[in-house]
């Protein structure tokens, strides 16, 4: 886009996800992966547009986790000669590469550089222990105190003087800190109550720092004035925030979402107002037609309170859908998601809990489903349903267990260990043995499932228990399954023999597989095809009718 001209133009049609894009003097650095493998290569294009040309051949099949840039050079983490990670420097000029890091202990990604050849790099040990360090020559120094200590470090920027970044060390929910370059002193800097600093971006020319935050489903933002350490909120032009960005004229940009409405870049005004500087309606659907969540509270079992939201229909058709999210220590937030808005649309119920192991609830929150996938988070989700009864929005046995990743695991834990609340599962992409799971994940995810999940040795009991295939004689409404057949993440055994195991049972079920997606929908059109294929599936299984199952 030309501002102020606000109409967006095609750079290129690669027609694949991208990870990560720059702009760094007359060309475009890109990383671009391959029908869902998550392999993101890097890619260079013209300002101008045209075809990506790879930026190192040898590295096809890898992953770019993340690259910083320098005027000249470009720090960037790869898994192409190790599964724990690799740092490499390239001169952007003369494309000659260099590798200054092995990962030995954890993955390491590098998180700022510096055109002195100084850079911070991150350790991660689990979703919940990420340690940051700065290295400048042959010197590793820790950002905090004790690097044992779990905590996590993200948002990381690196100033002549100072490192500032957020985490929750020594606390539950993250905070901004400094690190002094000078006395290699940490500092925290500004805190918020129960509130989730998330990510920073420092302006030099005023000495100021636009901090993005999480509480529950929404988002804030915060600016920071660093010379009186005094931050102010200030208003947000949609619930959840994608990315911020400074310019270096002090113009703040702003890519956010809503439940009710599409990805939106606003920019904001020196008189403090937002402008929208990009077009978000969605063809076919009336301005004002999306449905916008209630958020809902309810205690668990053990007396826990669980935040979630609660979309209702303006005509119920009876049936509730209950959608366990992925990760686990993720969240579901105020977020546009089609296929909520299209089932909603069409008088399905829908609620989204945020069970323990979620993250923006603070540290002990997020850590309650480590080694604890099929306990806590399960229990949860059956509180949840009850309390639908309860209030009289849901009927037992008219509800659909839905959700993907981990969610499409839940939905099968469920289906299995409580059938007698259901009357139809969909699962995407979703495991169905914990063993084989952890057998197949990517290498570099190794050295973190013991902490996240369990070890098949130690924990095979627990890890045998806690799988839905165990409970697959339990399993008796009609089920729809999909699956990517690149996924790196859930190999397509854990679908089909789920598949296999329910049409030995004479259960319904159909398996819907891509052949051109991973662990996700990263073609729209197969979006459209899988939430049309399961409205398809929720009309016929909710209808009682007659229609074969195919």
């Amino acid at each position: 886009m030309d501002l102020p001209h606000l109409f967006p133009y095609r750079l290129t049609t690669i027609n694949q996800n991208s990870s990560l894009i720059h702009i760094h003097h007359n060309q475009i650095i890109a990383t671009f992966e391959k029908d869902g493998d998550e392999n993101h290569q890097l890619h260079q294009l013209p300002i101008a547009g045209g075809t990506p040309i790879p930026l190192h051949e040898e590295e096809s099949g890898s992953t770019c986790y993340h690259a910083c840039f320098t005027d000249q050079e470009m720090y960037y983490s790869t898994n192409h000669e190790n599964p724990l990670l690799n740092i490499y420097k390239t001169d952007l000029q003369t494309g000659h590469t260099t590798l200054i890091q092995q990962g030995e202990k954890a993955p390491i990604v590098v998180a700022a550089a510096s055109s002195d050849g100084s850079y911070v790099y991150t350790e991660t040990y689990s979703n919940t222990h990420t340690s940051a360090f700065y290295q400048t020559g042959d010197t590793k120094v820790p950002l905090v105190p004790d690097v044992n200590t779990a905590h996590t470090i993200k948002g990381i920027y690196l100033t002549k003087e100072y490192i500032y970044f957020t985490t929750n060390y020594g606390k539950e929910f993250s905070y901004l800190a400094s690190f002094n370059l000078s006395t290699y002193e940490f500092h925290p800097l500004f805190t918020l109550d129960k509130e989730e600093i998330t990510s920073i971006q420092f302006h030099q020319q005023s000495n100021t720092i636009v901090m993005t935050s999480e509480k529950g489903v929404r988002d804030h933002l915060y600016v920071y004035e660093v010379s009186t350490g005094v931050g102010e909120r200030i208003d947000t032009p949609c619930d959840v925030i994608k990315k911020a960005k400074v310019t270096k004229n002090g113009h703040l940009f702003v890519l956010g979402i809503s439940a009710d409405k599409t990805d939106t870049i606003f920019k904001r005004e020196t008189n403090g107002s937002w402008i929208q500087v990009t077009n978000t309606k969605v063809l076919g659907v009336p301005d004002g037609n999306m449905i916008k969540p209630d958020i809902v509270h309810y205690e668990s079992l053990d007396g826990l309170e669980i935040e979630a939201l609660l979309y209702k229909p303006k005509k119920a058709n009876g049936v509730t859908i209950i959608w366990p999210h992925g990760g686990p220590q993720k969240a579901e937030r105020m977020i546009y998601r089609p296929v909520i808005q299209y089932l909603v649309q069409s008088g399905y119920t829908f609620f989204a809990p945020n069970f323990r192991g979620s993250k923006c609830y603070g540290a002990t929150f997020e850590k309650m489903v480590e080694q604890n996938w099929g306990d806590g988070p399960r229990h949860d989700c059956v509180a949840g349903m009850e309390w639908l009864i309860q209030t009289g929005i849901a009927e037992k046995g008219k509800i659909v267990a839905m959700g993907g990743s981990y969610g499409g695991y839940m939905s099968l834990l469920l289906a299995g260990r409580h059938p007698e609340y259901f009357c139809g599962i969909v699962d995407i992409f979703g495991i169905s043995n914990l063993l084989t799971f952890l057998k197949n994940v990517p290498a570099s995810w190794r050295t973190l499932m013991d902490q996240m999940v369990g070890n098949p040795e130690t924990d095979y009991e627990k890890l045998v228990r806690d799988s839905p295939i165990t409970y697959i004689d339990h399993m008796n409404s009609p089920m729809f399954i999909i699956h990517g057949e690149n996924d790196p993440r859930v190999k397509t055994e854990e679908s089909e023999r789920i598949v296999y195991e329910l049409k030995n049972k004479g259960v319904a079920v159909e398996y819907l597989l891509f052949n051109d997606e991973g662990h996700g929908f990263s073609k729209k059109k197969n979006e459209m095809r899988a939430n049309r294929e399961i409205r398809g599936f929720l009309d016929r299984i909710t209808s009682n009718s007659s229609a074969p199952m195919v």
